[in-house]
């Protein structure tokens, strides 16, 4: 079987008329005919009813033509995969962060012939893709107290996790929000606060590793208005409400641009680590060895 001749079948199918289907593939009514009768043959069964109306599927023909039509749909992707090969790719997850959108704007700049597939997601998301070879490299930020039990899951999965630095957490607030004006914030008045938090706060990646939140407070404490994994819709609330946000000071560049305000929170045990993700023994591209140098850069004092 040939997928030109799966090609002719659901152009029949279709058309309802040899002469039709053989208009719409550029080709002569004795050929389609040709085609659809080896076809057939080698099927052992008909695959239309010739009707003075036309073509009518028989049976057999409606029970293989949807196996047909993704087996000629999935043929073009498989065929468009191999023209993009011919280009570089790039496949990166990440945190929800405004930070690498710009990163990764500037790598696209910089290589225009690349093709880039970048994902975004919580901690275990961003792991899963880097394990099951999804993406090349993960970026993600952990809690300094949790960092052992991270360590343990990251190794048994076979990962290695790159720090780049250590933030202290930070409270987001735009002009809306009364604490704006402030520097600081107490741990305390977080419990009084409205929150914008992504869809997940933390995540349990296997039996050994139970919640692993921003290891600052318990989200559960927290007044939690607006759950979203749409940065857009985050930056945007901060911007005119009085909701507040959580994270690190690596989340929102260029707060003059945003107006968005980092106040950090006055809390020793607060620190979060920022790092990548990546294969045990992987050596890393061109490209994401670009994104670690951009975020080194950055994170320079």
């Amino acid at each position: 079987m040939e997928l030109k001749q799966l090609e002719f079948f659901i152009a029949c199918a279709e058309a309802k008329s040899l002469s039709k289907a053989s208009d719409i593939l550029y080709t002569s009514q004795p050929n389609v005919s040709k085609v659809i009768r080896h076809l057939e043959d080698e099927l052992g069964a008909p695959l239309f009813e010739r009707t003075s109306k036309g073509l009518r599927l028989t049976q057999f023909g409606k029970s293989i033509y949807e196996y047909a039509l993704n087996t000629v749909k999935n043929a073009e992707i498989i065929s468009n995969m191999s023209k993009n090969e011919k280009r570089a790719a790039f496949y990166i997850s990440t945190y929800q962060s405004n930070v690498f959108a710009k990163l990764l704007v500037k790598l696209y700049k910089n290589n225009p012939d690349i093709i880039i597939e970048h994902r975004q997601g919580t901690v275990e998301e961003i792991i899963n893709h880097v394990e099951k070879g999804i993406s090349e490299i993960g970026f993600l930020y952990v809690s300094q107290k949790h960092i052992t039990a991270f360590l343990n899951v990251i190794k048994r999965k076979k990962l290695v996790f790159t720090p780049l630095g250590k933030f202290k957490a930070c409270l987001f607030a735009g002009p809306e929000n009364p604490l704006f004006e402030r520097d600081t914030v107490s741990i305390d008045e977080l419990p009084n606060l409205k929150f914008v938090r992504s869809l997940s706060d933390f995540f349990s990646v296997d039996d050994g590793l139970e919640k692993v939140s921003l290891g600052v407070v318990n989200s559960d404490s927290l007044h939690n208005s607006v759950y979203t994994n749409s940065e857009h819709l985050s930056t945007n609330l901060l911007l005119e409400t009085d909701l507040v946000d959580i994270g690190i000071n690596f989340s929102y560049p260029g707060k003059n641009q945003y107006g968005i305000k980092d106040l950090y929170i006055q809390d020793e045990a607060s620190a979060l680590t920022l790092g990548y993700v990546t294969d045990e023994g992987h050596t890393l591209s061109n490209h994401a060895m670009q994104i670690v140098n951009y975020t080194q850069e950055l994170i320079k004092p």
